[in-house]
């Protein structure tokens, strides 16, 4: 009886260790998608973001950044600035069901860093350059 009593907790135990680890197999996985850069677009589509990313575009006054997302899942901190100067754009905590597509109208002529910040994160996110001549 007693080894029977053993031998159920060791099976309960296995299984419950193996449903705590398949509930959390994807907690360490830093990024998991598609990540574009070009001169005029960045873009992130992500099944999983635990990491910070940033990149540049090359912005001349009056321009416009076009910033578009979909989060589905997690939180994710976005700052969009040049070096220097006030933030242009920042949201803190973008979580499931955050959906957004705006333009910002660039001030001065410089580089604009956009950063991204994810945990635990799936969704998708675009920034663009929009050229007003």
């Amino acid at each position: 009886m007693k080894k029977k009593v053993l031998l159920w907790t060791a099976l309960a135990v296995a299984v419950l260790g193996v449903a705590a680890f398949s509930l959390f197999p994807r907690h360490n996985v830093k990024f998991d998608g598609d990540r574009v850069k070009t001169a005029e677009r960045f873009s992130l589509r992500f099944d999983i973001m635990n990491t910070d990313d940033a990149e540049t575009l090359s912005l001349r006054e009056g321009d416009g950044l076009r910033a578009a997302w979909n989060i589905e899942s997690g939180s994710v901190d976005i700052l969009i600035g040049a070096a220097g100067a006030e933030p242009l754009y920042r949201a803190d905590g973008r979580g499931k069901g955050d959906a957004a597509d705006f333009e910002l109208t660039v001030p001065s002529a410089g580089e604009y860093v956009i950063s991204v910040s994810a945990r635990e994160a799936k969704g998708w996110m675009e920034f663009e350059a929009v050229r007003h001549e």
